[in-house]
């Protein structure tokens, strides 16, 4: 392959035959990040067909990162948000979604995202303590993948029996009263010529939260607090090529939409009591099987539990009600009306599928595979309770039948060729029929890489991706009304068909010794875009056109001593002749970590974004674009005390106090009711943090 050249000319002054070099290629792939993301086999970042970013558990420590959601936040074309339900969001390349439903998040290939809105989760759901590195592309990643592999894919790579090798611990505390430990432990038995490999892992989190006046509703919420809980624990058993893995999430947060005014109007303020949860058991297993030097196949299968429930209420405004009598006498009475919203989403996605990869000969390589998912709707609806004369069990006012199924198949095959020492080709296909409606949908993917020195290489890329519906726009059936006959939930649509985007992209990386210089740029169309409350109260393919474009720079210096990054990135974009909403269309980002002296590491993190486009969207809220923000974050780390064994770091996120909003989504930017906007604040950014870490190996 390419890599195997990229290594030769690394050390050499003229090209070279790569299939003749294995040494030192050799050499260079133990220097070159290793990415298995794009093509699902490993390859280092230059020659994956696609624009990959690499993150390693090195740099998240010394960065301070506690969130996957911190992470992306540092990544140039990437914008993170929050809904006004307490969901981080993350929108790659102007793509953006209600929920994280444009992206695929995957963690040891595993899809991890829930079976009703297919959301990827990216709070502090996965202790990224378990974490060795994070893949990022941004671009469309279904021809490998299929639906969610819209605009990005991000591959969650955590540590394995053969990295660990025994113990680690961590505790970590800090402000919001924030606590939280992660273990993990891993091995080798002997069992013959192949040992079993063995791996675990546990973690708990708690914390108040991080604002005083989070909900959108300009109310205050009086425990200035959005407190988050969360449960962890998983488990890797492998032996001669077959590996099952099983992980356990329970994960809480403030539902940040319901009313929170005064002490008195507040109903079970508490991760305990009012609260959104995300319970997910995932099962996951895959046997590689070698059948000779050239061709492995490889059998998988995963099954998801997924358990959203959901408990928020309130009282409204003391209501008085006045009756006279026959002898004339006036009386008055005032009584709470309190609502209760008890909601339950529970879901199974299952899957099986083949794998295979095939080496025909030295210049060729070739993925393919076929499979079969699904997901069961085992409970979804919304019921609601209301004092005085409440109900036993009301009908719910949003469901979908106990029972119902949604099917898809899907194939794909991508071969890779190198043509000659400075060119490699790659084209790939994935067909997807019928997961939830009745369509057929192909993905390709071409790429072309260049290499005219050992210091250069250059990407021309086009892919084409797609989002499925997911079941809560296309199979919840609506029982409530509203005043004016009206569904009170967005109606679902069972004829929706796929999200479409196709994306041509270009990328241009130069390096000598430590230093890189990378340029990026992308054109997107996407089309059949699935939305709701455009002109009606149904989700619907809207006919009209997004276009989305941007640019990347980014410059990285690495030393001895010091590792060093700034970027900047454009995106422009139009939906429906107005800007691409709540996107800022500029965002700089700068990064540096210094080793003041052997074992101790100082680093700073800048993230700036320009104003974030809605006022256009909104001209009848008077709702304003969001202002430009910047944040600062500082931390320091040392890694050599008990002679390695024990890290300790500390962290300042938002080290300047800045006061910055994220923008209620654009379903709800113009909604306005008795002449008021529906959400009269945005959602309130975090303020300045403390966190400490203590870690141990053993």
């Amino acid at each position: 392959m390419t890599c195997l050249w990229l290594g030769a000319t690394a050390y050499a002054d003229e090209p070279v035959d790569p299939f003749e070099e294995s040494d030192a290629a050799a050499l260079f792939a133990m220097e070159e990040a290793l990415v298995t993301v794009a093509s699902r086999y490993a390859q280092t970042t230059r020659e994956a067909p696609a624009i990959v970013t690499v993150i390693t558990a090195e740099q998240i420590r010394a960065r301070g990162y506690r969130t996957l959601a911190e992470l992306l936040r540092g990544l140039p074309g990437i914008t993170v948000t929050r809904s006004k339900e307490g969901r981080t969001l993350a929108w790659f390349r102007g793509a953006i979604a209600p929920d994280n439903s444009k992206f695929l998040l995957l963690v040891d290939g595993v899809p991890w995202y829930d079976g009703v809105y297919q959301h990827a989760w990216i709070d502090a759901y996965l202790p990224l303590s378990i974490v060795k590195q994070v893949e990022v592309i941004k671009g469309p990643g279904s021809a490998i993948y299929g639906t969610n592999a819209f605009a990005g894919v991000v591959h969650v790579v955590t540590w394995q029996a053969d990295d660990i090798e025994g113990g680690y611990g961590r505790a970590e505390g800090g402000s919001a009263y924030t606590v939280g430990a992660t273990v993990m432990a891993g091995g080798r038995v002997a069992a013959g010529d192949d040992p079993v490999r063995a791996w675990s892992y546990g973690r708990v989190y708690d914390t108040l939260g991080d604002g005083l006046d989070l909900t959108p509703k300009g109310e205050t919420n009086v425990h200035g607090a959005n407190p988050v809980r969360a449960v962890n624990a998983g488990a890797r058993v492998s032996w001669r090529g077959l590996s099952v893995r099983y992980d356990h999430v329970d994960y809480r947060h403030s539902y940040l939409t319901k009313p929170q005014g005064t002490l008195w109007e507040v109903w079970g303020e508490s991760a305990d009591e009012a609260y959104l949860a995300y319970r997910n058991e995932f099962l996951a297993a895959r046997w590689d099987v070698r059948l000779g030097r050239n061709l492995t196949l490889a059998p998988h299968a995963f099954f998801q539990e997924y358990d959203n429930p959901g408990v928020y209420g309130w009282l409204s405004d003391p209501q008085t009600t006045v009756t006279t009598d026959t002898g004339g006498t006036t009386t008055a009475s005032t009584e709470l009306v309190s609502t209760l919203v008890d909601a339950e989403k529970h879901t199974l996605r299952y899957g099986v599928g083949l794998d295979l990869e095939a080496r025909p000969a030295p210049s060729h390589l070739t993925v393919a595979g076929l499979g079969f998912e699904g997901v069961r709707i085992l409970t979804l609806e919304d019921k609601v309770y209301e004092d005085p004369a409440p109900e036993t069990d009301p009908d719910p006012s949003f469901y979908t039948p106990p029972g119902t199924d949604a099917h898809g198949v899907y194939a794909y095959a991508q071969h890779t060729w190198t043509a000659l020492y400075w060119l490699e080709l790659t084209a790939g296909l994935r067909g997807d029929y019928n997961l939830f409606g009745d369509w057929p949908f192909a993905s390709p993917r071409l790429g072309v890489l260049l290499v005219p020195t050992s210091s250069t290489w250059v990407k021309l890329l086009y892919g084409r991706a797609l989002r499925a519906p997911s079941a809560r726009e296309s199979l919840v059936q609506e029982t409530g009304l509203d005043e004016d006959g009206l569904p009170v939930y967005t109606a679902s649509n069972p004829d929706l068909v796929p999200e479409e985007i196709n994306t041509v992209e270009a990328e241009v990386t130069w390096a000598w010794r430590g230093l890189t210089l990378r340029g990026a740029t992308f054109y997107s169309r996407l089309t059949r875009i699935i939305d709701a409350g455009r002109g009606n109260n149904t989700y619907q393919n809207l006919d009209t056109l997004v276009t989305v474009a941007g640019t990347e720079a980014e410059a990285t210096w690495s030393s001895d001593r010091l590792d060093a990054g700034l970027s900047w990135a454009w995106t422009w974009g139009r939906d429906q002749g107005l800007s691409i909403y709540g996107v800022p269309s500029h965002a700089l980002h700068a990064r540096a970590t210094w080793q003041a002296v052997d074992g101790l590491y100082l680093s700073g993190n800048v993230d700036a974004f320009s104003r974030r486009h809605r006022e256009e969207w909104a001209p009848g809220s008077g709702a304003e674009d969001g202002p430009a923000y910047a944040l600062v974050d500082l931390s320091v780390a040392t890694d050599r005390l008990a002679k390695g064994h024990v890290r300790l770091d500390a962290s300042v996120h938002n080290v300047l106090n800045t006061e910055y909003e994220d923008l209620v989504y654009l379903d709800d930017a113009n909604a306005v009711k008795n002449d008021e906007r529906k959400y009269p604040n945005d959602i309130e950014g975090e303020g300045r943090l403390f966190m400490v870490g203590l870690e141990v190996e053993f």
